[in-house]
C-alpha cells in the first residue's frame, strides 16, 4: 500500500499494515530548515517551492503532504488586512484588526481570494505538488476554522466580547468566515488537493467553555464540513485541552480529529474510537525539540498504546517548532513504521 492508501484506510477505521503516521501543517518547520520565510513561500517560484516540499517529505516520510502549510493568515491579507510575514523562523501575525464590528464585513469581498498574488502562487505550488506526489501522498491544505478566522479579523479581545454580549453579532461575522473558509477550500480542491483542515485554536478548552464551543463554534464546524461534498476526507485540529468537548466531536463531519498534548489518549480512545479516526499528540516543544531519540521513541511508543485502536494517527500535538531537529521528527515516523500493529489491533 501507499502512504495516501495507508492514511485513508486509517481514516475508514479499517486495519492498516502499519501504523498511519503524519506531522501537521508544520510549514514554518520546513520553511526555516531551507532559509524560507512564508513571505517566500507565497511570492516565490511555485516550481521552487513545491520541490522543497516534495524534496523534505522525502527526508520525513509523513503520510500527508501539506501545501501552503501555516500560510492561513493570506485570506486576511487578500482581503486587505496588514500582515506580517517575511520574519525566519515565526508564523505569521496579523498586526491590525481588519474590522471593529461584526457587519464590517459587510464591505469585504469574496472575490478578493481570487485575485490575491499570494494565494494563486500558493494554488500553483498545490498544482504542482498534486502532480508530482499526489498518487502516493495525501496532499492537504489548512485554515482557519469560522470561529478563530472571526478573532483573525476581531482581534482577539474584541472577538471574546462579541462572543459573550453580542450573538447575532457573532452569527453575522461567522457566517461570513464560514463562507470565506469554504472559498479557499474550493480554490485548493480545484487545485487538486484531496483533504481539507479547519484549525481551530480559538476553540480551545483552555480559550472558551464548553458551553460556548457548543453554542458557536461547533455548529459551524459541521456546517462547513457539510457543505464539502466535493471532499470525502476532512480533518479537525483544536489546540489545548478538548477533553470536555470529544462527546461533540463525532458529530462535526470530520473525519480526523488531531488533539493537542493536553488531552489524555486513553480518555480520547474511549469517547472516539470507532467513531472518527483521531491522532495525537506527541508534544511538540518537550519531546519533539528538547527530547533525545530515546525519549521521542519511548512517548511516541506511549501515544500508539494509549490510542489503541484501527484510525489512530500518531501526530505532533500541534505545529513543530522551527528549530526542531530534522532527526526527532523522523525518529517519531519511523517508530510508527517499525511498531507491530498486532499490538493494537
Amino acid at each position: 500500500m501507499t502512504n495516501k492508501e495507508i492514511i485513508l484506510a486509517g481514516f475508514a477505521l479499517k486495519k492498516t499494515p502499519r501504523l498511519p503516521v503524519m506531522i501537521l501543517s508544520s510549514g514554518v518547520w520546513t520553511d526555516y530548515r531551507n532559509g524560507l520565510t512564508l513571505q517566500d513561500v507565497m511570492i516565490g517560484q511555485p516550481q521552487k517551492i513545491a520541490q522543497t516540499i516534495i524534496d523534505d517529505n522525502k527526508k520525513v516520510g509523513s503520510d500527508v503532504v501539506w501545501v501552503a502549510a501555516d500560510c492561513s493568515n493570506v485570506i486576511v491579507k487578500a482581503l486587505g488586512g496588514k500582515c506580517t510575514f517575511n520574519l525566519l523562523g515565526e508564523a505569521s501575525t496579523i498586526d491590525e484588526p481588519l474590522v471593529t464590528r461584526p457587519e464590517d464585513v459587510d464591505q469585504l469581498r469574496l472575490e478578493d481570494l481570487e485575485n490575491s498574488r499570494e494565494i494563486a502562487n500558493l494554488l500553483e505550488t498545490a498544482r504542482i505538488v498534486v502532480g508530482e506526489i499526489g498518487d502516493e501522498y495525501l496532499v492537504a491544505v489548512s485554515q482557519w476554522g469560522a470561529f478563530t478566522l472571526a478573532g483573525q479579523l476581531l482581534g482577539m479581545d474584541n472577538m471574546m466580547k462579541t462572543a459573550l454580549k453580542d450573538k447575532p453579532g457573532l452569527n453575522h461575522i461567522m457566517e461570513f468566515t464560514e463562507r470565506l473558509l469554504l472559498k479557499y477550500w474550493n480554490l485548493f480542491i480545484d487545485a487538486g488537493v484531496e483533504m481539507v483542515n479547519q484549525a481551530e485554536p480559538l476553540s480551545s478548552g483552555d480559550v472558551i467553555s464548553a458551553k460556548l464551543f457548543r453554542e458557536a463554534s461547533f455548529p459551524r464546524i459541521k456546517s462547513a464540513n457539510q457543505a464539502i461534498k466535493r471532499i470525502s476526507t476532512r480533518s479537525l485540529h483544536i489546540c489545548g485541552n478538548t477533553t470536555k468537548i470529544l462527546d461533540l466531536i463525532p458529530e462535526t463531519g470530520a473525519n480526523l480529529f488531531s488533539m493537542d498534548y493536553k488531552v489524555n489518549l486513553n480518555v480520547a480512545s474511549e469517547k472516539l474510537s470507532g467513531k472518527l479516526a483521531f491522532g495525537g499528540q506527541l508534544d511538540p516543544i518537550r519531546v519533539l525539540l528538547e527530547g533525545t531519540p530515546e525519549e521521542i521513541e519511548a512517548e511516541s511508543l506511549s501515544c500508539i498504546r494509549d490510542g489503541g485502536a484501527a484510525g489512530f494517527v500518531l501526530i505532533p500535538g500541534c505545529d513543530i517548532a522551527p528549530q526542531t531537529k530534522l532527526e526527532n521528527v523522523q525518529t517519531m515516523i519511523q517508530t510508527a513504521h517499525q511498531f507491530d500493529v498486532t499490538e493494537i489491533y
